[in-house]
């Protein structure tokens, strides 16, 4: 299946919606590039709304994936747009003589209002003072804050370029989140290619990434130095260190997804990153449709399309459904166990055992027995 290209198009942003997401564009004349990237972290998701990179429908609050072929800005929901005035006139019917007692008073309620205004405009002039003081008095507050920020995009840069300029694995190891996890599969994932040293020469974009709620995350796209671009996933540890999501950054797989469906190894489970959509393939031991939902699995880079089937009705394909639905009923991506069984006649059906992940990116590590 040939990568998709997506256009980078120029759209109207909302300035009140502007103000309300911090934005570093660390090289100010430079673009993103138009291919997007070769690798990126998914999601993105939580389980009501992947970093895929594509835009999560209008009726979410949460960004639902991040994939690694390209970046998604984060989409602030901005809710219904202003509603419109009711009618001035509406309600006026009667067209009766206005005594001239309601007249009189109502000037003298005209006259006191504008006492009232101008004791209140006095008023404002002697508090205009103490309101100069306490901008003054927190100047010192934001040169911190701005001084903080300045710092957490060093170690955010420095970071990412340890992380491509590592030439070992050891070496590498030191820049990326959950290293005991990983490790296994970074030496698993490196055992047929060496590690690959470049250059970072640009960042091209960096921005905060909200996840499940987490302020932690941002994403960047950078260039290297034979000018591929690259998208990351970045936390932001308690201790204020950045990490990359190695497994994300490469899009990492037990083994290749085309592999997989070529040889269709029996017996054993695998989580794979996944894109997922509703089908109606139903063939085989999955022929009967009362029993078994069916999915249309598919992954980054890869020519090979499987079915997967979980049992309908099932909390697996529930899950599975709320997602799909969350996301417009558009293709979603997930981190699926799947399974061959001994004996299985589908040539192109998996089972479905487990929904590891809501989105390519573990926000928080799977617990240990999965």
């Amino acid at each position: 299946m040939a990568r998709e290209v997506r256009q980078v198009e120029l759209r109207p942003v909302d300035e009140e919606a502007e103000r309300l997401a911090s934005v570093f564009r660390l090289t100010a004349k430079e673009a993103l590039d138009k291919k997007g990237a070769t690798h990126m972290a998914t999601f993105w998701s939580d389980t009501n709304v992947s970093l895929r990179l594509e835009v999560p429908s209008s009726d979410e609050s949460k960004l639902r994936d991040v994939d690694p072929s390209a970046i998604t800005l984060v989409r602030l929901d901005l809710g219904n747009p202003d509603q419109m005035e009711e009618a001035w006139t509406e309600g006026i019917k009667d067209h009766s003589i206005i005594p001239w007692g309601w007249l009189a008073l109502f000037g003298l309620l005209l006259a006191g209002g504008a006492i009232g205004l101008l004791g209140l405009l006095i008023k404002s002039d002697d508090h205009a003072g103490d309101a100069v003081v306490e901008v003054e008095n927190n100047a010192p507050y934001s040169r911190k804050k701005n001084q903080e920020a300045g710092q957490l995009i060093e170690r955010i840069q420095k970071t990412t370029r340890g992380f491509f300029e590592a030439h070992t694995l050891d070496t590498l190891v030191h820049f990326v989140r959950h290293p005991g996890r990983v490790r296994p599969l970074m030496e698993k994932y490196y055992l047929s290619k060496p590690v690959a040293s470049q250059h970072l020469s640009s960042f091209k974009f960096l921005q905060p990434l909200p996840l499940d709620e987490s302020p932690n995350f941002w994403m960047a796209s950078v260039e290297l130095e034979n000018r591929e671009i690259r998208d990351l996933l970045i936390e932001i540890t308690p201790l204020g260190e950045a990490r990359i999501d190695w497994e994300t950054a490469v899009c990492y797989q037990p083994m290749k997804w085309d592999e997989f469906a070529r040889t269709r190894p029996k017996g054993s489970s695998y989580d794979f990153r996944v894109y997922v959509e509703q089908d109606t393939f139903y063939s085989h031991e999955f022929a009967d449709s009362y029993q078994w939902n069916c999915f249309k699995l598919s992954a980054l880079d890869s020519n090979e399309t499987l079915f997967g089937y979980a049992k309908a009705n099932g909390e697996i394909s529930n899950k599975i459904l709320d997602l799909l639905n969350s996301n417009g009923a558009r293709r979603t991506s997930m981190i699926l166990r799947v399974n061959i069984p001994e004996g299985l006649q589908s040539e192109k059906g998996v089972v479905i055992e487990k929904l590891m992940n809501s989105r390519w990116l573990y926000v928080n590590p799977p617990p240990a027995d999965e």
